[in-house]
């Protein structure tokens, strides 16, 4: 999971835009960028994810969908918990992540990681999830 979190950050300013199509399936399954950003926000959250763990975007056939799995797992594991698909953007929410900078403010470290998404790398993944293809390492 860490070696995908590294890539999907990048200095910030640096990370570029999403796509015209993530931005599009993204519209589609959450109405807008910025009601993506609360939905992601809301699945980072302390009360719904209680200690250790990660959020993620995934694909699933044409769709994307934001899911959350504990401790180290990811949705491309058999028996996950949530939903199992590709996952094309994660954000690391153990404490470890964060805490030297934020403390105990998750929700202050989540906002911030929309300044370093590396949308390059996330655009690049989508067009590969699209065809069936996961990150690979």
């Amino acid at each position: 999971n860490h070696d995908f979190f590294w890539q999907v950050m990048a200095p910030k300013g640096k990370g570029g835009e999403p796509s015209a199509e993530l931005s599009a399936a993204i519209d589609k399954a959450f109405g807008s960028m910025d009601e993506f950003k609360e939905k992601w926000a809301a699945a980072a959250a302390p009360a719904a994810r209680f200690g250790s763990g990660w959020v993620w975007l995934i694909v699933d056939g044409n769709t994307v969908k934001i899911t959350s799995t504990p401790n180290q797992d990811n949705p491309l594991m058999d028996g996950v918990e949530g939903d199992k698909g590709i996952p094309v953007l994660g954000i690391d929410v153990w404490e470890h992540a964060y805490y030297l900078k934020y403390q105990n403010r998750r929700p202050e470290y989540v906002a911030a990681f929309w300044d370093v998404v590396n949308w390059n790398q996330v655009n690049a993944w989508y067009t590969d999830a699209l065809a069936g293809k996961a990150p690979q390492f």
